[in-house]
């Protein structure tokens, strides 16, 4: 099975309810600064240092209407890694 991720160039839109992000296996949320509010950004940095990191998917609920997903891509990701992994949440 494969994947294909496109990118767009076109501008943020502030109002959508809930995000998906994309970070690296360290969960290194720094880049993220731009995407999120300043609240929400302390907020999601407090949880990581309770949550498990081992996980590659975690999600937050910031309230009723927003949740905020990141996602964990390892750097130097093979294919076969891929293929090897049963379960990834």
């Amino acid at each position: 099975m494969t994947v294909q991720i496109n990118y767009k160039n076109t501008g943020y839109k502030k109002n959508s309810n809930n995000l998906v992000l994309f970070i690296d296996e360290k969960f290194n949320i720094t880049g993220l600064k731009k995407y999120i509010s300043n609240t929400e950004f302390s907020y999601i940095s407090d949880l990581l240092k309770t949550n498990d990191l081992k996980k590659n998917l975690l999600f937050f609920e910031i309230n009723s209407k927003k949740t905020i997903f990141l996602v964990s891509i390892k750097k130097d990701l093979l294919v076969f890694e891929i293929n090897s992994k049963k379960t990834i949440f």
